[in-house]
C-alpha cells in the first residue's frame, strides 16, 4: 500500500510546486504515523512537523556545503 501511495505522489509531481509536493509527502507520512503505537506515533509526528520553510532553509544550507 505504501508503494502505491508513493507512486501516486510521484505521478502528481509534474503538476505540483515544491511546497505542495512537500506538503503531500508530509501528510502521507502523518497517515503512516497513525498506524503506530502511541509512543512511536508521538515521535513519528514530531519528525513530520518541520515546516516547508524550515526544510528549504536546511536544504539550502546543505547545498552550500557542496
Amino acid at each position: 500500500m505504501r508503494f502505491i501511495t508513493t507512486v501516486a505522489v510521484l505521478a502528481l509531481l509534474a503538476a505540483c510546486s515544491n511546497e505542495q509536493m512537500y506538503s503531500a509527502v508530509q501528510q502521507n507520512q502523518q497517515l503512516e504515523c497513525a498506524k503506530l503505537p502511541q509512543n512511536a506515533y508521538e515521535e513519528c509526528m514530531r519528525e513530520t512537523g518541520t515546516s516547508y520553510r524550515e526544510y528549504e532553509r536546511k536544504r539550502q544550507e546543505l547545498l552550500k556545503d557542496d
